[in-house]
């Protein structure tokens, strides 16, 4: 997610990408060249993106309108989350929808996503819980590991789509093989239980030790309780206590109770040990 930080360009500048027409977006003659005409632009996505980085939200901004109206669908959807989140400006929910309309009607995947997000929430637009369920699962079908998640949770659940659980699984498999952390701790559940797919503990733990290792404070509790239990690892209270302590620090709900729990079972030295490698534990950067 973009943060929330100072965006300096105008509404004006967006409305030079977009126009308004009963609340629907219609985009102006000079976006909608002819596809035949379009040169699609990723390179200046990245550098779109790169100077947002570098926290130039004029080039930015200006970089990806020209990406979109160069074929780059996904520059509308950046764009949007500029706008949404009122980077420099007032929030324009309606600009930026409009932008996310406009990026979906090009074949953008997050802005498919982002608009299903918005369905679902009611936020913006009416909420519909088919029409978001639909689109985020055509961003899934694109490769968006957001909409793979966020359509799997559907399915899972059966909000907007008929339930199927074992389709929701193979949605978090293929959100987690691209990095979704959430995705990831999905998956390695569903591993673990073994219902909706073929139980694999040792493939569970080897997923919730990769999003231990990225600071997500589920697959650190997670792995606390393998280390607790020697669940497919060598058991050791110490490496569990830390681990616990570490997901606690992070706020999840049951890692302080799961502390004081194996702390009744380990010595005085035992935590010492246990408080110091939290403290020298720190999370590493996604592959």
């Amino acid at each position: 997610m973009i943060s929330a930080i100072r965006f300096g360009v105008q509404a004006a500048a967006v409305m030079s990408v977009v126009t308004f027409a009963s609340g629907a977006c219609a985009q102006t003659s000079e976006v909608l060249d002819s596809e035949e005409n379009a040169v699609v632009s990723p390179q200046l996505i990245e550098i779109s993106l790169a100077a947002l980085e570098a926290q130039d939200y004029e080039a930015a901004s200006e970089g990806l309108a020209q990406a979109f109206k160069d074929g780059e669908a996904d520059g509308a959807f950046y764009l949007g989350r500029m706008v949404e989140l009122g980077l420099g400006s007032a929030p324009d929910m309606k600009a930026a929808i409009a932008l996310y309309l406009a990026g979906s009607s090009r074949g953008s995947a997050p802005a498919k996503n982002r608009l299903g997000v918005l369905h679902i929430q009611g936020q913006g637009v009416l909420q519909d819980f088919e029409r978001g369920a639909q689109l985020v699962c055509e961003a899934a079908e694109l490769g968006d590991p957001n909409g793979a998640f966020n359509c799997g949770s559907l399915l899972r659940e059966g909000k907007g789509t008929a339930q199927d659980e074992v389709a929701a699984y193979d949605m978090f498999r293929m959100a987690a093989e691209q990095g979704h952390l959430g995705a990831k701790n999905e998956y390695a559940n569903g591993l673990l239980e073994g219902k909706y797919l073929a139980q694999d503990v040792d493939g569970a733990v080897q997923l919730f030790q990769q999003t231990a290792a990225e600071g997500n404070p589920i697959g650190l509790y997670a792995l606390g309780q393998a280390f607790a239990t020697g669940l497919s690892v060598e058991q050791d209270i110490v490496k569990a206590h830390s681990y616990f302590n570490i997901a606690a620090a992070l706020d999840h709900p049951l890692a302080g109770e799961a502390r004081a729990g194996i702390e009744l079972a380990m010595s005085a030295e035992e935590i010492t040990s246990a408080q110091k490698l939290a403290k020298a534990w720190r999370p590493q950067q996604p592959q």
